[in-house]
């Protein structure tokens, strides 16, 4: 895992000044790639690349040349089916210079098959080729966005890139500029829809997208997969199950390739516990848990869990305070916001495994949107069956007050009911009174393409595999892990498991009577655990911070209300809303959390009142470090 970063510029800057910025921008990446540097730069091109070592650590070094040297690549992240395509390249002629490393099967599998490589790619990966033949930076993401990229068009004609907005923002080369006119999208998914972000100008490429720029200026973006609904072989349970766990196994035994040590983030819920199951069967992993001792820790469950399968459990507990003091760690590494809570204790809990030696964990990240984990679906489905009845809608509406207000905000649409996400942090009502001087109407809504047969309940799903996963959750959980110098995987993910899930039938993830989540994989674990600890409430990796807004955050919420310093907030509704939930009237926690988030990422990032410090900052590998002579800028960061 790595951070990347590149530069084409075609007339404004000159190759030293080229590499000085890159060089700037990787020391503000090191946390994704402390062990290695490197850079190419050659006339108004410069790429660079932050190592975080995983596979063949002796030769897999990057900016990696093709062997012709018309291509050049910068890549972030792991390829689990690239022994395949390595045989299937050799067949074909091409030569490889490493034992055996994924990046060079990218760099032959372009050369072989150009932008077609992409969609051959199981895994997941951000990445920049710099083609010496066409003049052309070519940028592409993997499929469901585990792995993040960020683009800026330069003035005049010229392009930067890398993995996180900080370096772009920091390389001195495009205006800090605030967009508020993405709040509101903001404040409905915990995080602005790609490609925008909250920095006007700064572009998220999507999932499953290339962009292309020629030297010329012309640019292309165009998509090279998408998760759709498949056919459904089956409707029976069994079968199914069998199908379902025969992929997951075997992604799980591609994603414990590595040279490092592979370990597991264990909550004890369905997720994560299948897959301790199913690695047990392979490998004797750690296991790691984070504790808070409140009502929502789930410690007991993960140890059960660990000590059914015979794995070693790291629980590590933390207090609210240490929260506090984490807050403005993940302030800097949260620089495309994400409203999660759940991220200040994924970064803690990251720092914790690196201590302990661990470089790579495993996941259980996109199970909920792919089978059905939410209770958003439910609403979803049920709301869906009362609209084939004559009168119930309306019947609903009389109702008014006394629904939940995300169910209202369903009876207000017209027509055919649109999926509004499983983040849906806030309703209608909420975020008309949230903002001054920008249009709060519902987003246009996002129809995934599919065909007729499609039922509400997969096209919700698809949805949430569009949306949500790769804007919030995967970005949270990439930046929780990388902040630690953790690779996260996610074998949920694996394309394999992807297109199974797609093919299921409704029934097999959601009850048709009970309306019980996760059916299908619940039925899979029973073979490995006892039903008290399969059929639990969820509880997830929330944290108390209804409590804590109330108290130990106090400080900070009333120091930015008086402050009123983000444009396009409605600062007398907000100062309302928090004097609702603090005299426990309401429990508007989650919306005050990505309002809180809000004010502390522009304070840091947009109005530059933070400084960047040492704690943040990281060491830079030796390569990366600039010794300036006299006549060369200072690489200095005093922000």
């Amino acid at each position: 895992m790595c951070g990347i970063m590149g530069i084409v510029a075609v007339s404004s800057m000159g190759s030293r000044e080229i590499a000085l910025t890159i060089r700037r921008m990787g020391q503000l990446l090191t946390h994704r790639g402390p062990d290695d540097w490197g850079e190419f730069i050659e006339d108004a091109v410069g790429l660079g690349h932050t190592r975080l070592s995983i596979l063949d650590l002796e030769h897999g070094q990057q900016p990696m040349v093709s062997e012709d040297r018309s291509v050049i690549l910068v890549f972030n992240g792991e390829i689990y089916n690239f022994k395949d395509l390595w045989r299937e390249l050799e067949a074909k002629g091409h030569r490889f210079r490493t034992d055996h490393s994924d990046t060079e099967v990218i760099l032959n599998g372009y050369l072989q098959w150009g932008q077609d490589v992409f969609s051959r790619l199981n895994g997941m990966f951000a990445l920049g080729i710099w083609d010496r033949r066409t003049k052309t930076l070519v940028l592409a993401r993997d499929g469901t966005g585990i792995k993040p990229l960020y683009y800026a068009k330069l003035s005049g004609q010229g392009i930067i890139f890398a993995s996180e907005p900080k370096a772009i923002v920091r390389s001195g080369l495009v205006a800090r500029s605030f967009d508020p006119e993405a709040l509101p999208e903001y404040f409905l998914h915990r995080a602005v829809i790609a490609p925008r972000t909250l920095w006007r100008g700064i572009v998220k490429l999507p999932a499953a997208h290339i962009f292309s720029y020629s030297d010329r200026g012309a640019s292309s973006l165009t998509r090279y997969w998408t998760p759709r609904a498949g056919t459904r072989a089956t409707t029976r349970m069994p079968e199914a199950a069998d199908h379902i766990e025969a992929e997951l196994a075997k992604a799980i035994r591609s994603h414990l390739i590595a040279d490092v040590p592979v370990g597991i983030f264990l909550s004890g819920g369905v997720d994560s516990s299948l897959v301790a199951a199913l690695t047990s069967r392979l490998a004797s992993p750690h296991a790691f848990t984070i504790g808070t001792r409140s009502t929502l820790d789930e410690v007991p469950f993960a140890a059960a869990v660990a000590r059914h399968f015979g794995l070693r459990l790291h629980s590590y507990y933390v207090e609210a305070d240490e929260f506090v003091r984490a807050l403005d760690d993940w302030v800097y590494f949260n620089d495309d916001p994400v409203s999660d809570p759940s991220a200040l204790a994924l970064l803690l809990l990251s720092r914790y495994a690196r201590q302990a030696g661990m470089k790579v964990m495993l996941s259980g990240e996109g199970s909920d949107e792919l089978f059905c984990g939410y209770t958003s679906y439910v609403r979803y489905a049920i709301l869906n069956l009362v609209a084939q009845i004559p009168l119930a809608s309306q019947a609903l509406k009389v109702l008014g007050r006394r629904l939940d207000a995300r169910t209202r905000d369903y009876l207000e649409q017209s027509g055919d009911l649109s999926f509004l996400g499983t983040g849906h942090l806030s309703t209608m009502s909420l975020r008309k009174q949230m903002f001054v001087d920008i249009a709060t109407d519902s987003p246009t809504p996002i129809r995934p393409a599919q065909d007729k047969s499609t039922t509400p309940l997969r096209a919700a799903l698809i949805f949430d595999q569009l949306i949500r996963l790769p804007n919030d959750i995967l970005s949270r959980t990439d930046r929780a892990t990388m902040a630690a110098g953790i690779e996260a995987r996610v074998p949920f993910l694996d394309r394999g498991v992807i297109d199974a899930a797609n093919a299921l039938d409704d029934a097999c993830c959601l009850h048709p009577f009970s309306f019980q989540t996760k059916r299908l994989l619940k039925s899979i674990l029973r073979k490995y655990l006892p039903p008290h600890l399969v059929y639990r409430k969820k509880l997830g990796f929330d944290l108390p911070i209804a409590k804590w807004l109330r108290t130990e955050f106090s400080h900070t919420a009333a120091e930015s209300l008086g402050e009123r310093m983000v444009p396009g907030l409605n600062y007398d509704y907000w100062f309302s809303l928090y004097g609702l939930h603090c005299s426990g009237k309401r429990d508007h926690a989650g919306p005050l959390w990505a309002w809180l988030v809000l004010e502390q990422w522009y304070r840091r990032w947009v109005a530059d009142l933070t400084p960047i410090t040492a704690s943040t900052l990281g060491a830079c590998p030796n390569k990366c470090k600039n010794e300036p002579s006299a006549n060369e800028q200072s690489m200095t960061y005093d922000a």
